[in-house]
């Protein structure tokens, strides 16, 4: 397992009954640059072993320091790493040391390669002494002739991700595209099963250091969560086909053994969301179509009902708004459509929230509730996440989206909203999993690793009335 944030505790072990789951976007760029000042430079870096790391997960490590408040200093360190230029770049490559640039290639880190040949996670370099050297983290291209590029450095003003003329600014050094050796493309697909692990934020803001198994099956597919009004959480697990469901109480002890609500042996998918008046809903997508569960406040699980016959939908998600309403988001054809049950419980008619024109072609999405009844659908597009919340204004029409997060890399997402108001979403790449909080001012923070296991197949998110933040690792 992998620091930080990657420690398993099986203290709390809980056997399963029979068989028994990023972009400093809106941040203005800066007119002058500040390159190379102050940075320490020449010989006398230390010997650097580099690990293999990927290339979503470079950018996601580059992204983490962005609008963090970081401070630049040559002599100052955050999370082992020296905090400036080569220092930043040594921690978006994962090094075990802080090398001056000029000592990358000297150490056998980085190689030169051509203009032609950058990929994300690869840099451009000025290399020499005397404090004059500088680092930028290749993103991706911006402008389609190869003429500008989107990336991110470190200077006196703090990181910053913008996009800047290839190779730099006209005027300080000479910049060449290197590699750094160890960077690897991110693998063609990733794990698909796993035990599920839990992972507390407490009101405060502080992670739990190591993760909780609460169910040890390793054959588990996927995992959906909900906390109930009576501080309760709910997760369900999907093991060949079939539902499981496991509750915690408002204490901390989860329950012995899970238990199925669902036998079908066909279902693929699983969403779940609860409602103020103590019920649990939980949707499943059996060969295209989508089913709802309910479970009753006083424990009582209901047959299922079918909600939407149109025999292509691929993925679901769900959120139980504070006026009673229940809203189930559903992944057609690479577009997003909502279906509402009111509080009375009539389930309304689709409606198309996303086109693939406009849009792009989603392949993921998830769904958070707010306070006053507001609801905010993340989709994945390309490796890249977009937000966008619906009107209060009782027009049920939604907000234009806004990218929130453009690793590129992303392959899932789950979200959360807490009583203060904000909402935290929750990011895979290449098997981690980051954090990333929507502040009640609408602003987004920079990315936390919350689980850097790097085999994280699924993961959920669930809001606790106490402000408590609940993630949960398919692992």
């Amino acid at each position: 397992m992998k620091a930080p944030l990657s420690g398993r505790s099986a203290v709390a072990v809980v056997a399963a009954a029979g068989v028994v789951l990023s972009l400093g976007v809106g941040q203005s760029a800066i007119a002058v640059p500040e390159p190379g000042a102050g940075v320490v430079v020449g010989a006398g870096g230390q010997a650097v072993v580099p690990p293999v790391v990927s290339r979503s997960a470079v950018v996601a490590r580059a992204e983490s320091w962005a609008r963090s408040g970081v401070a630049f200093g040559a002599s100052g360190l955050r999370q082992g790493y020296r905090t400036d230029c080569s220092g930043y770049l040594s921690m978006a490559w994962q090094l075990n040391g802080s090398p001056t640039i000029d000592a990358f290639a000297a150490q056998g880190i980085t190689q030169p390669i051509t203009k032609a040949e950058l990929k994300p996670g690869d840099a451009l370099v000025y290399d020499a002494g005397g404090g004059a050297g500088h680092a930028v983290l290749f993103h991706r291209w911006e402008a389609a002739d190869k003429s500008s590029y989107l990336g991110y450095e470190f200077t006196p003003s703090g990181v910053h991700q913008r996009v800047f003329p290839y190779p730099y600014y006209p005027g300080h050094g000479t910049f060449q595209p290197v590699r750094n050796v160890s960077v690897t493309d991110d693998p063609v697909s990733g794990p698909t099963a796993g035990a599920v692990w839990d992972r507390q934020r407490s009101a405060a803001g502080t992670w739990q250091a190591t993760a909780t198994r609460v169910d040890a099956n390793q054959a588990i597919k996927a995992v959906s969560a909900a906390f109930l009004p009576n501080g309760t959480l709910h997760v369900q697990t999907l093991v060949n086909g079939d539902v499981w469901n496991r509750s915690r109480t408002v204490t901390g002890t989860w329950q012995a053994s899970a238990v199925k609500i669902d036998d079908n042996g066909a279902i693929q998918q699983i969403a779940s969301a609860a409602l103020p008046d103590g019920t649990l809903h939980v949707q499943t997508v059996v060969n295209g179509d989508v089913w709802n569960r309910t479970r009753s406040a006083t424990g009582t699980w209901g047959a299922a009902t079918k909600i939407d016959d149109r025999g292509t939908v691929t993925r679901i998600a769900s959120a139980g708004l504070s006026d009673g309403t229940l809203h189930v988001l559903a992944l057609v054809n690479g577009e997003v459509w909502d279906r509402a049950r009111s509080a009375a419980g009539t389930w309304g008619a689709a409606a198309k929230v996303t086109t693939s024109t406009a849009d792009g072609v989603v392949t993921g999405l998830s769904a958070a509730a707010l306070p006053q009844a507001r609801l905010h659908l993340q989709t994945l597009v390309a490796g890249e996440v977009w937000d966008r919340g619906r009107k209060t204004d009782g027009t049920g029409t939604w907000n234009a989206a806004v990218k929130i997060d453009d690793n590129g890399g992303v392959r899932n997402i789950s979200a959360a909203g807490l009583p203060d108001g904000t909402l935290h979403l929750q990011t895979t790449v290449v098997g981690e999993v980051w954090d990333r909080t929507r502040r009640t001012d609408g602003f987004w923070t920079h990315t936390t690793l919350v689980d850097g296991d790097g085999g994280i197949a699924d993961t959920y998110a669930a809001g606790a009335p106490s402000g408590v933040l609940h993630v949960g690792t398919v692992a």
